[in-house]
């Protein structure tokens, strides 16, 4: 089933790549601009649950290891750019208890990013993009009002124009890059509370240098292009994790 929706939305990966590679002929700078936004699970069994379930770690695992079904674990969303990585934020409760994430849980978060992007140096909130997937916290009618009014005809997004196709983790930064390294360095030294979990990621995000941001994103315009080659098919087999 899952296969069969995939190959539903290439026609919508075509025209979602075909409109990025325009603008960016259109502009060479694009990128420099657009925000790209994930959620994930860290669970603190020592796994990353992320809801597209494509993480991977650098090297093809020699045996599996089950874990618990219900971890412990803590809700981690970012935002990744050329100018560096804001959050991350937390879906949880005043106790810091993950929560599910819902519509007011998001705008909450987006509320600390549009702060946030507004203390970055050398950045005018005006000119930047902001991407995000299809989930229905995400798309609900009071987060796309307040996306549109943060960022007028700047949104790349499910139920917008452009439209961010669905099934598309392999073209998204944190899903084919970030929460894969996380998952790599976060584990090492074995967390064995949640703050400590919470503590290691932020670490290890503030450790990524920007020149690593500027090369993931040169890596997703390529990724661009190779999705167009394939008529909108996937590309999880055929690049590794850059």
């Amino acid at each position: 089933m899952f296969q069969v929706k995939e190959e539903e939305s290439m026609p919508e990966r075509v025209i979602m790549c075909q409109w990025l590679c325009d603008k960016i002929d259109e502009d060479p700078d694009f990128l420099d601009d657009v925000w790209f936004s994930d959620e994930t699970h860290f669970l603190l069994s020592g796994h990353v649950n992320s809801k597209n379930n494509i993480v991977w770690g650098s090297t093809p695992p020699d045996y599996y290891l089950q874990r618990p079904l219900h971890s412990t674990k803590c809700t981690a969303w970012v935002a990744m750019s050329k100018h560096g990585i804001i959050g991350p934020y937390w879906f949880e409760d005043d106790n810091e208890h993950s929560m599910t994430v819902n519509t007011e849980r998001y705008l909450q978060v987006m509320t600390k990013f549009w702060a946030a992007l507004g203390r970055r140096r050398g950045i005018n909130r005006a000119e930047q993009w902001f991407q995000q997937d299809g989930a229905t916290p995400h798309t609900s009618n009071e987060s796309l009002t307040w996306l549109r009014q943060s960022f007028p005809d700047r949104l790349i997004s499910r139920r917008c124009d452009p439209e961010w196709a669905p099934h598309s983790p392999d073209l998204n930064q944190p899903d084919f890059h970030l929460w894969g390294y996380l998952k790599d360095n976060v584990y090492i030294n074995n967390p064995q509370t949640i703050p400590d979990l919470k503590a290691v990621i932020t670490k290890k995000i503030r450790q990524i240098p920007r020149k690593e941001c500027v090369r993931v994103i040169g890596n997703f315009a390529r990724r661009l292009q190779v999705c167009l080659q394939r008529g909108g098919g996937h590309m999880e087999h055929i690049l590794e994790r850059q």
